[in-house]
Formats: C-alpha cells, structure tokens, sequence
C-alpha cells in the first residue's frame, strides 16, 4: 500500500510536493527532493499492506500511523543529496512508557538507502506506533 499524504495536506501529493524540491541544473543548493523520491519508492515497495500517512513540514516527512486529527507523528524522515554525498536521516519518538523525559527521540543517519531502509523499519517498530501490525513484524524479524 502506499505512502499517503495525511488530510491537512491532500491538495498534492508526497511525490508532487518533492517533485518540486528538485532543483534546477543551475541551481547551487542541496537536492532535498530526489532522495526524498527516492525513500518514498523504498517505503511503498517495503509496506504492501500498511498504508503510512505523511505530512510534510519543510522538507521533512513526518510518519503517522493513521489520518486522524490530533494524532501523534512517531518518525521524522530527511534526505538531501549534495553532489556525490548524500545523507538520509531519521528520528523516532522513544514511546511513552520508556522515554527519560516528554519528547524524547532516537536519531540516526546513514549515507545508503539500502541502510536507512534498515533504519525505517527499527524506527517504526520501536516507537510503537504501529503496534500489532503483522506486516512491520515481519520486516523487523527479518532484519535482527
């Protein structure tokens, strides 16, 4: 299933709103938008079954695990690219059972997508926000 863009933000879509972070051939700034592309395509080939609603603040994606106003986000994703370096990072919010004080977080960062998949499906799993989801189950227990 897909990634979707959460209803505050339904008037484009995830990939049109990254689409537009591309910048030009002349431009001299970081490319935010197609690492972000690129996650996006990684994300919807992983989660067949789970749909994942995104919100975007800047050119963060933010993960909910519903669509419902008031809802907490449990994982912030960026990516940007810059010549040859790349650097995708992510942070999850440390549930509340467990976290040493409100707020706390877990980040990390990875130059490869094929590691910062890794590092979505950890994030995921251990901030609980997807509990009991067979699917995320699954791809954490293939990746121990």
């Amino acid at each position: 299933m897909p990634i979707v863009r959460r209803f505050e933000q339904n008037k484009k879509t995830l990939e049109q709103f990254y689409k537009e972070l591309i910048p030009k051939p002349d431009d001299q700034i970081a490319d935010f938008g197609t690492p972000m592309l690129e996650v996006l395509k990684s994300v919807n080939t992983m989660f067949q079954e789970t749909v994942l609603y995104g919100l975007t603040s800047h050119a963060s994606l933010l993960l909910f695990s519903d669509n419902h106003e008031n809802s907490d986000y449990y994982v912030i994703i960026n990516a940007y690219q810059l010549n040859s370096y790349a650097e995708y990072r992510i942070d999850y919010v440390i549930p509340e059972n467990i976290r040493p004080w409100e707020g706390a977080i877990v980040n990390g960062s990875s130059g490869t997508l094929d590691e910062f998949e890794k590092k979505i499906i950890i994030s995921m799993y251990n901030s609980e926000g997807w509990k009991h989801n067979i699917e995320l189950q699954n791809l954490y227990e293939s990746i121990k």
